[in-house]
């Protein structure tokens, strides 16, 4: 068994919302892959030319607007670690709860 290094991961959902993303003054259609209470994984629909740092911008239908910043792109994917507050954790808990 691998060593954690003192950390664990957070549980993730694998999800499929559809919604958009703004990085900047670009935006692009997205949908969100993976889902836990401090990130998420997105597939970008055109390249908004993120990078690692930058403030992004999330809204779908189902979580209404949540703020991150990008932690890593691949290609048209980006992972995004959500500014945590409780508004964003109770929009994360509302989705579990009535869209699951």
């Amino acid at each position: 068994m691998p060593a954690q290094l003192g950390t664990e991961r957070e549980k993730r959902s694998r999800v499929k919302l559809v919604g958009r993303v703004t990085c900047r003054d670009k935006a692009s259609g997205a949908t969100v892959t993976d889902l836990s209470d401090a990130g998420m994984s997105l597939q970008l629909t055109y390249d908004i030319q993120a990078t690692q740092g930058q403030n992004v911008v999330i809204e779908t239908e189902e979580l209404g607007r949540l703020n991150g910043s990008v932690q890593w792109t691949r290609g048209n994917q980006i992972g995004v670690r959500l500014i945590t507050s409780s508004n964003t954790s109770a929009k994360i808990a509302s989705f579990y709860k009535f869209f699951r």
